[in-house]
């Protein structure tokens, strides 16, 4: 069973989606393609409406749940830390991925106020074999570097395929902690990002530390 929670941020509102204690997945709200359904628990359109649909929280709140279809009587909200809890979701539960959307929350703040380079969150990202080396290469990119779509098909041993490479970039459901934006062309260009090139800008002059920062 899947929870969420919107964070503001300087480059927009991120969806973080909770199971089990376990951050499995963070989006933009620009995200394109929108992630599957699978991904976020709900078709992603009717997450992006997240005040009206039942069940889904925004804000500093304890998160929303989804466990079948949104208005469907099983789903009620649990914002504001008060609420009452999905009738399949135990207090235990709620507490354990309550937990995480706080320390994700105050880790991603962190990151944007430029003062965390890396994240240390329980996470779980669903893929192929394939799509796990890949990210696991990307994770592996430190903080203020790049690499190529080129050099990353190099290091997996075959340089020849850099648009798999790119394809399972796409697909990473950990937008930030698993740094795609750290992957350019081999030219430097910025392209190829979910949430559009800009967004891939400013984290990269976020990481360089030439990023504009917003007012405390």
């Amino acid at each position: 069973m899947k929870t969420h929670k919107f964070i503001d941020t300087p480059i927009g509102r991120l969806l973080l989606v909770v199971e089990r204690g376990a951050l499995t997945a963070v989006f933009h709200d620009l995200h394109k393609p929108p992630p599957i359904p699978s991904a976020v628990g709900l078709p992603f359109a009717r997450i992006l409406g997240a005040n009206t649909i039942p069940g889904l929280s925004n804000g500093s709140g304890a998160p929303g749940t989804s466990g079948g279809s949104a208005g469907s009587g099983g789903h009620t909200s649990a914002a504001g830390g008060s609420g009452v809890v999905e009738e399949h979701m135990s207090a235990a539960s709620l507490k354990a991925d309550t937990a995480t959307f706080n320390r994700a929350s105050d880790q991603f703040r962190a990151y944007f106020a430029g003062s965390r380079r890396a994240f240390s969150l329980p996470v779980h990202a669903n893929g192929t074999d394939f799509q796990q080396k890949v990210w696991a290469a990307v994770l592996a990119i430190p903080y203020g570097e790049t690499r190529s779509y080129r050099e990353l098909a190099a290091q997996l041993g075959n340089p020849l395929m850099g648009r798999a490479i790119g394809a399972a970039i796409r697909v990473n459901p950990l937008s930030i902690i698993i740094p795609g934006h750290r992957v350019v062309r081999s030219t430097g260009g910025i392209t190829g990002y979910s949430a559009g090139p800009e967004v891939k800008r400013f984290l990269l002059e976020l990481e360089a530390g030439d990023a504009i920062r917003p007012a405390a």
